[in-house]
């Protein structure tokens, strides 16, 4: 699957997602050519996907994090549309006396908890949300469509 090339390659594309072809050949005794062709394969092998990140305390963006206990008869339809909501920056399937935890983000707390209300709670009854200050999340996120959040 992976050799240790195509590992370097990654973790030196995961510090410095522009690097040019010529410093990821770098110390990896193969041309330009052949990191090309590696970055290639692995994109599409769908091992590798090139995206930007965004930094939400530059932009005072808030962040919360939901634990929601979801009903089995509303699993199918919650995940489709975690899988478009472009204010959930992540979601994880976790156990406890909840069973998914999503992390969001928004302009502001108004846009937040209107998300919360007319969107998420329609799949569960009972919720934690806690307000995340910005500095605690990661310093650049990936996000699904910033002109929506």
């Amino acid at each position: 699957m992976l050799d240790e090339i195509d590992l370097k390659i990654i973790q030196k594309l995961a510090k410095n997602g522009r690097m040019s072809l010529t410093e990821l050949s770098e110390g990896l005794e193969i041309s330009r050519v052949a990191v090309a062709s590696r970055i290639d394969k692995l994109i599409k092998t769908n091992l590798l996907q090139i995206s930007a990140r965004l930094s939400l305390d530059k932009l005072n963006y808030q962040t919360l994090l939901v634990e929601m206990q979801i009903d089995n008869s509303k699993l199918a339809e919650f995940k489709k549309f975690v899988e478009r909501a472009p204010k959930i920056l992540h979601s994880f399937e976790i156990t406890g006396p909840y069973n998914y935890l999503l992390i969001c983000s928004a302009k502001n707390n108004k846009n937040l908890r209107q998300f919360i209300e007319t969107d998420l709670k329609r799949f569960a009854k009972d919720c934690k949300i806690t307000l995340s200050s910005n500095p605690q999340t990661p310093e650049h996120v990936h996000v699904k469509a910033l002109e929506e959040i």
